[in-house]
């Protein structure tokens, strides 16, 4: 089970800004103050990593940004959407900008490069997310990010969805 993980507006509210000082949140709040409930929505699934999907890689390079989240998360990090080498392969993207991509077009490709069968992704970000796929989306608001009633329930539910998937998809394979 592979998760694409947004920063801002899911650990922590949408105004994380760089400064000569760092990473600062900016109108209250800490930095990851909601990542304790991801954390805990994880335990029982051992077997789920993450993928990060946050513009602090592109920013920052993925292993400053990776070494920002608590251990419990950092050691489920195998990978990200963005690699600096992306925005030269003219092949991947397309022709296609890698910063006018979509967040969801950022994470479906990258799902399907690497063919990934079950995901889903927590992100505020939601607005050209599809239909059709709008169900593999914890989709939270940028103040409150997991820290949202909707959002913790919706994280369950794909969290419970994704591991019966999965389990069901080890039980059908021949042996």
């Amino acid at each position: 089970m592979i998760i694409y993980l947004d920063y801002d507006g899911v650990l922590h509210a949408d105004e994380a800004y760089r400064t000569k000082r760092g990473v600062e949140l900016r109108g209250g709040g800490k930095l990851f103050e909601h990542a304790g409930i991801l954390i805990d929505a994880l335990v029982p699934y051992p077997d789920a990593r993450i993928v990060l999907s946050t513009s602090w890689v592109r920013e920052l390079g993925f292993n400053r940004a990776k070494s920002y989240l608590p251990d419990e998360l950092s050691r489920l990090v195998i990978g990200a959407t963005y690699h600096s080498k992306i925005e030269r392969d003219e092949e991947f993207t397309n022709n296609m900008r890698w910063g006018m991509m979509t967040r969801h077009q950022q994470i479906y490709s990258h799902a399907v490069r690497h063919k990934i069968g079950h995901w889903f992704a927590i992100d505020d970000d939601h607005a050209d997310w599809p239909d059709v796929q709008f169900d593999q989306l914890v989709a939270t608001k940028g103040k409150l990010g997991l820290n949202d009633f909707f959002a913790k329930q919706q994280l369950n539910k794909l969290l419970k969805e994704q591991h019966e998937a999965e389990s069901a998809k080890h039980f059908m394979e021949p042996k």
